[in-house]
């Protein structure tokens, strides 16, 4: 309803007309097609054109005051509702303290199954963690819960609840993964991987942060509303997929087969994390993604090193000179050619963002067990993180690995290269540009071959003044007592630019982790962070209807303020140009916007 309002409140569509009645469409003939009958008659037409311009106008300003009257009433009708729910939502956070140990055995089952989507032996496992979330949506009260098949073997499942008392509650689309990391070395686990073990006020085990534990704390919110109330605050549709971790390869086509039934105002995800305990951060962008694999290839078959050393092209030798040389040995810059040409600079506000966040380099060393930081010179290390790109070598094999030696020269040797994206790069141009640098840099004794991993994910940029975001920072400032900080995540979550694009709706991240050896063993999750996590969620649902009717509200006043000017519309940020999972080799933009009401929802 909220971008119903906001595009169909008569000033917008009503300035379409003025602009046709000034170019004499309507049925009022134009001034041209009146010239050839002389002076008088086109001073005639004039007059009476303007005559009705000016009435058209008038018409227009009483449009205009009452928009701005209806977005009023609507406030105050909406005003009674969210006040009733405001008054259950200390029940709501009391319920969701009294079952606390109900939703620590909702992450130990969760976690229970090996849902990792890279590795097609756990295949039934990702499908049995499916199932599991499908129950655990029921038993929380959504209603038409479906586990819907991808391209891939990953399926979704969804779930929805479009029961909200205020007509003009926003529909939020809920996001959540439920695939997780491999867990490989094994034998650097303190407890096994897949049994969430307590200990020390953390929870220890594959997913409990990134993503189960995020995703289960929407869910266990959203219950919580129906089992206090019979009701949430705003109509809600969860989203919640099984091949994050392998960069989503099939989402965008997902969403474009079922972008009427996902429709939505806004997408909130239940992935991603907290700066700290004690202050909440928003993010308002994350990095892209483009991955790739290089085999060079020098002989046919492995050589003895004695016989045929020293003669012979050794294939690692060619590999890490290729791979030593994307990269200025010195300044750390990337040698890729053209890799910088779309990068942005780094503005005023974006290092005010930075120096609000207060990152301490010698703690992180400490933590992380680091000698030193590096990076690109003239850059700070979060400059580095949130705004500039990337190019590591993530991957390395090449001849024998195991203990002791072989005194083999391999015949090929093979590198995997991960690439994270800045704002208005894009996974198929980079891609180009490092395939076009390995191939010049190849020597002719050689093959050097490279193949995309993946399609690639989109950066993603998130307006800092949405409705959401607003929500969300005062549930931050209500939580920790401060402001939130302003943030960027160098990670990637490909699923939000698809929001964008294909959806038409931005994404206000809502996780609660402290992103703490998350891909990494013994990951893990901050007990407390579990429990504040889903109070943060039942307080966004309470909070959400006031500020996106407040928008609303502004929206009109500030049409009425400008005689019949454009409405300020809600939007997309300017971030992907296309979907995550897009073959590298071209790139398809689509963009929708929606009226997501209750009634206007398609069955998925």
């Amino acid at each position: 309803m909220f971008k119903a309002f906001r595009y169909t409140s008569g000033v917008r569509i009503a300035t379409r007309y003025d602009a046709r009645v000034r170019e004499g469409s309507i049925g009022t003939p134009s001034i041209a097609s009146t010239a050839h009958k002389g002076p008088k008659h086109l001073a005639r037409y004039r007059s009476a054109l303007e005559t009705m311009s000016g009435r058209f106008r008038q018409t227009l300003r009483h449009l205009a005051i009452w928009s701005t009257a209806m977005a009023v009433l609507a406030c105050g009708a909406s005003g009674a509702a969210h006040a009733h729910a405001g008054e259950a939502l200390p029940r709501v956070l009391q319920r969701l303290e009294s079952q606390s140990e109900r939703y620590e055995k909702d992450l130990t089952e969760l976690v229970r199954f090996p849902s990792v989507s890279a590795l097609p032996v756990h295949q039934p496992d990702v499908v049995a963690a499916a199932e599991w979330l499908a129950a655990r949506l029921q038993s929380a009260g959504l209603q038409n819960v479906e586990i819907l098949p991808t391209e891939g073997p990953q399926p979704v499942v969804y779930g929805e609840w479009l029961g909200a008392a205020d007509p003009a509650a926003p529909t939020v689309l809920v996001y959540g993964h439920y695939d997780v990391q491999p867990v490989d070395p094994l034998d650097e686990w303190e407890s096994p991987p897949y049994e969430v073990v307590k200990r020390g006020g953390y929870l220890y085990g594959r997913g409990v942060d990134d993503d189960k534990g995020g995703l289960l704390q929407a869910v266990q919110a959203v219950e919580a509303w129906l089992q206090e109330t019979g009701a949430v605050p705003v109509n809600v549709k969860f989203l919640l997929e099984g091949q994050e971790e392998v960069m989503s390869p099939h989402l965008t086509a997902f969403l474009r087969r079922h972008s009427a039934g996902l429709a939505a105002d806004v997408a909130l995800s239940a992935d991603g994390g907290q700066p700290a305990a004690d202050r909440g951060g928003i993010s308002l962008g994350l990095r892209g993604i483009v991955s790739l694999q290089v085999d060079v290839t020098t002989a046919g078959t492995d050589m003895h090193s004695g016989m045929k050393g020293g003669s012979s092209p050794n294939p690692n030798h060619v590999l890490t000179a290729l791979l030593a040389g994307l990269r200025h040995p010195v300044s750390h810059e990337i040698a890729v050619e053209g890799f910088y040409d779309d990068v942005v600079s780094v503005s005023e506000l974006d290092r005010r963002d930075i120096e609000a966040y207060g990152f301490d380099p010698e703690k992180e060393a400490a933590e992380l067990g680091l000698l030193g930081h590096v990076g690109e010179a003239g850059y700070g290390i979060l400059e580095q993180r949130w705004h500039r790109p990337t190019l590591e070598v993530v991957g390395l094999l090449g001849g024998f690995t195991g203990e002791d030696i072989k005194t083999v020269i391999p015949r090929t040797a093979m590198a995997k290269i991960s690439c994270r994206l800045v704002p208005r790069q894009t996974p198929q141009d980079v891609l180009a540009k490092v395939a076009a640098h390995i191939a010049r840099h190849c020597p002719p004794y050689a093959h050097c071959n490279v193949t995309a991993l993946g399609g690639g994910a989109f950066p993603f940029t998130n307006p800092r003044d949405s409705p959401a975001n607003a929500a969300a920072a005062a549930v931050h400032s209500a939580l920790s007592g401060r402001p939130p900080l302003y943030l960027r995540d160098g990670a990637t979550i490909p699923a939000l630019a698809a929001f964008q694009q294909v959806l038409g709706i931005d994404t206000t991240k809502f996780g609660w982790g402290l992103s703490e050896r998350i891909h990494a063993p013994n990951e893990r999750l901050r007990t407390d962070m579990y429990d504040k996590g889903r109070r943060a969620w039942a307080m966004l649902l309470d909070e959400l209807p006031r500020r996106f009717t407040a928008a609303a509200a502004a929206a009109a006043a500030d049409a009425a303020g400008g005689d019949g000017g454009k409405v300020a519309a809600s939007g997309s940020g300017a971030g992907a140009e296309a979907g995550p999972g897009a073959d590298v080799s071209s790139s398809s933009s689509s963009s929708s916007s929606s009226s997501p009401s209750a009634a206007a929802h398609e069955e998925l």
